[in-house]
């Protein structure tokens, strides 16, 4: 399953971005897996999606391809595993969505990460110390 990050989405919404290309040319190679997406990712795309055609493009991507939630059992304690990833990674000044997603590939092995965010190679690791899965070459 492939865990969606923000710079993807955001991209293959808005023509405009400059990894619009990128998004676009990856993303027909990713389309036969499944696909999941955290709330806090959706967040921040809709953040970055200002206007309403954009939005629009992402809801057809959700629909289409039927992007499922990111669902934990525990929510209490997922929050709680998020909070110490982010203390733990405090001085690389990392969101709220990159330690769901960081803790969410640490409860489920199988995920593996669309992401343009360098730090995901390079810094964030699961909450246990091994590499994040990533499903594209940065």
């Amino acid at each position: 399953m492939i865990l969606v990050d923000t710079g993807p989405l955001v991209a293959l919404c808005n023509p405009r971005d400059s990894l619009h290309g990128r998004a676009a040319t990856e993303f027909p190679s990713l389309i036969r897996r499944e696909f999941s997406i955290c709330e806090p990712v959706l967040v921040e795309t809709c953040f970055h999606l200002r206007h309403p055609i954009q939005r629009r493009r992402l809801q057809e991507i959700i629909e289409q391809f039927d992007v499922h939630s990111a669902d934990v059992a525990d929510v209490h304690a997922f929050h709680l595993d998020v909070f110490q990833w982010l203390a733990k990674y405090a001085d690389h000044e990392p969101d709220w969505a990159d330690g769901c997603i960081a803790v969410l590939c640490g409860y489920h092995d199988r995920l593996k990460v669309w992401t343009y965010d360098p730090e995901f190679k390079t810094t964030w690791r699961r909450p246990d110390g091994s590499a994040i899965p990533l499903a594209i070459k940065l």
